[in-house]
């Protein structure tokens, strides 16, 4: 489940992690992926691969204006904002090695920028916390990429400022309160500046996913905070992916659905097996 940077928005405290796709960095119970060879900075941190350590123009201890009271006078024009599409980006697509950032939704929510405020907590099901889903599921399918050749960063919910990549995508696992829903969706930003590449994104991912794992899709309960997540608004926040990456978000399954907890706890490489072929057949089509 989500927390996002538009309507409905929560808004979304520091130490920005820098996080690889590491054995060093992983929470008890997760299972790591390989580690990335690299050099360290002066500080001991690991750099993310092609990311600058550091981004001066990024403030780390400043909050954007709050967002309005939904119905208060501002609020109508400056959430229609929010759906003005961001201008044509060029797509990012340097030489070399692919390279792929796979969020795991809410993992080290804690540890997030000011100017994210508090991210909401997510899912719980089957004794699991969301975080502890959406980060096994997210480095499994690290390892089944990396062995294709291509570079994975594994990303917590701090997602470095502008980050930029061959594709961006944010792992989740959705809950409902009435324990009915079930199934996956995958949506792309409202405001994309790739919208035809983003909507092959996600209709790859879409056929790919739902062909490998078996999971109905959930297109109805598309919502806005999926298609506004706070990390696809780079005209809001730092902390964001830049435009001209293709991005996408994905519910992989309700963690409040019995039938769904099969897959997402049960047989999670049968989910990074849908993520990995998915994400690869849409690298596929990239120039």
């Amino acid at each position: 489940m989500l927390a996002v940077a538009a309507p409905t928005e929560t808004v979304p405290t520091e130490t920005v992690p820098t996080v690889t796709v590491s054995t060093e960095t992983v929470p008890t119970g997760a299972v790591p992926t390989e580690t990335v060879p690299t050099e360290t900075v002066p500080d001991g941190t690991i750099p993310l691969a092609g990311q600058p350590v550091v981004d001066p123009s990024c403030d780390d201890t400043s909050r954007p204006d709050p967002l309005p009271a939904p119905g208060s006078a501002r609020s109508q024009d400056f959430f229609r904002s929010f759906r003005t599409p961001l201008a044509p980006a060029p797509l990012y697509d340097p030489p070399g090695q692919r390279h792929v950032g796979l969020q795991a939704g809410h993992w080290l929510n804690e540890e997030v920028p000011p100017e994210l405020g508090r991210l909401q907590g997510g899912a719980v099901g089957g004794g699991k916390q969301e975080w502890q889903v959406n980060l096994d599921v997210a480095q499994r399918t690290a390892v089944l990429l990396q062995a294709a050749g291509v570079q994975v960063d594994v990303l917590p919910a701090t997602v470095p400022p502008r980050y930029r990549a061959n594709a961006f995508i944010a792992l989740h696992a959705d809950g409902d309160p009435a324990a009915q829903a079930r199934g996956f969706k995958v949506a792309r930003p409202g405001f994309s500046s790739l919208p035809d590449v983003d909507d092959r994104l996600v209709d790859t991912l879409n056929q790919v996913y739902a062909a490998d794992t078996e999971l109905p899709r959930d297109d109805e309960h598309i919502s806005l905070r999926m298609r506004y997540y706070y990390a696809f608004n780079s005209r809001r926040y730092c902390h964001a992916v830049a435009p001209g990456v293709p991005q996408a978000i994905i519910e992989m399954g309700y963690l409040t659905s019995a039938v769904d907890r099969a897959v997402l706890i049960g047989n999670p490489d049968k989910l990074a097996r849908g993520l990995a072929d998915g994400v690869q057949a849409f690298l596929s089509t990239l120039p």
